[in-house]
């Protein structure tokens, strides 16, 4: 190869590299952008991702290469919606122009109601309602605000604290108390009295009411309450309530063999579980037996004796205790003798029936 040709090479070779070196520089990235949400509006205090940006970088040449390795300044927008971006490689940053939306107003909203014998289950349930420059509205939890709570249990204080957008806002809790506690059971007078076997009912001061739990209150113990009206001293969330109680004296009974004990009833209604004389059949055959009616309006019965006379609901004439008044033959069934009819037990008052028939009082 001649010398010519050589120098010729050379030059192109020189040539090449310079070309190569001047698109090098002009390819390399000089500048950094970033886009956030194009479309998309930011609202202030509204928190700013790194996965929400586009950025890229752009040469002398235009060419545009996307970054993925890149840092933001911060987790919110500054007041002048402007923002850093920064990337590492290559090392290079921009200034991104959120545009936000300012807050104009704020409330603060919870639940202020709380019942003080359930103090420890309050929960505030914090939200805020934060309203925007653009006439849009957003609902804020409360793990994004700041809330706190000053507890006074013996003075039954509650006071909840809540750091907003713009506002600190703090209101004490309105404590609903127990005004009392009743109950509507009935206690015999021969058991004790105690709350644990009392149906209780918590009633509030806002008017509401609760049925307490099982072993929830505690009392005092009256071993021998009084017919009428008791006064029972409960313990409630350390204070100490009255609970009037009535009890009754019981109620006499008599048994019969194949159908048990019955409480006399002074008014209401026997139930033996068989078919019931009435004014329809007239007669009927209970316990070995037959059974009519005969009524007072027809026959005053002015002579019997019958202490406490009284007409029970279901039209029986009864004496005091409770006891039916009916009549027999003397043969059957003795004066004064106790036996269980189809309508319930039955005392024998008068006679001038049938052998083997009770005639039963009415006032049918």
């Amino acid at each position: 190869m001649n010398k010519k040709w050589i120098k010729r090479i050379g030059i192109c070779s020189f040539a090449g590299i310079l070309f190569g070196f001047i698109l090098g520089a002009w390819l390399i990235p000089t500048e950094l952008h970033a886009d956030y949400k194009p479309d998309a509006t930011v609202y202030e205090n509204d928190p700013v991702s790194e996965r929400d940006f586009k950025v890229y970088t752009t040469s002398r040449l235009g060419r545009i290469k996307e970054v993925e390795d890149y840092t933001i300044s911060s987790d919110f927008a500054t007041d002048d919606g402007m923002i850093r971006v920064d990337a590492e490689k290559p090392d290079l940053s921009c200034k991104v122009n959120l545009h936000t939306v300012p807050v104009v107003a704020s409330d603060i909203t919870y639940n202020t109601v709380c019942y003080e014998d359930h103090m420890e289950d309050y929960n505030p349930d914090v939200s805020e309602m934060i309203y925007y420059a653009d006439g849009t509205m957003e609902t804020v939890s409360e793990n994004r605000l700041n809330v706190s709570y000053d507890e006074n249990k013996k003075k039954h204080k509650l006071t909840i604290t809540a750091a907003g957008a713009h506002d600190i806002y703090r209101e004490n809790v309105n404590i609903i108390t127990v005004k009392s506690i009743t109950t509507k059971d009935t206690v015999s007078t021969e058991n004790t009295l105690t709350s644990d076997k009392l149906h209780l009912t918590i009633h509030y001061s806002d008017g509401t009411s609760v049925k307490a739990k099982k072993k929830q209150i505690r009392s005092e113990k009256i071993k021998h309450p009084k017919e009428g009206t008791n006064k029972l001293k409960c313990y409630y969330n350390d204070k100490t309530y009255t609970v009037k109680v009535k009890a009754y004296e019981p109620k006499p009974t008599v048994t019969f063999d194949g159908y048990g004990t019955f409480e006399l009833e002074y008014y209401d209604p026997y139930y033996v579980g068989a078919e019931r004389l009435n004014t329809f059949n007239g007669v009927t055959y209970f316990n070995g037996h037959r059974e009519t009616f005969y009524s007072q309006n027809v026959l005053p019965g002015t002579a019997l004796y019958i202490p406490g006379r009284h007409v029970a609901d279901d039209g029986t004439i009864r004496d005091w205790q409770g006891y039916i008044c009916a009549a027999a033959d003397t043969s059957f069934f003795s004066r004064y003798d106790i036996v269980l009819t189809s309508l319930g037990p039955a005392k024998i008052y008068d006679t001038g029936c049938p052998y083997g028939t009770i005639d039963i009082y009415v006032d049918w």
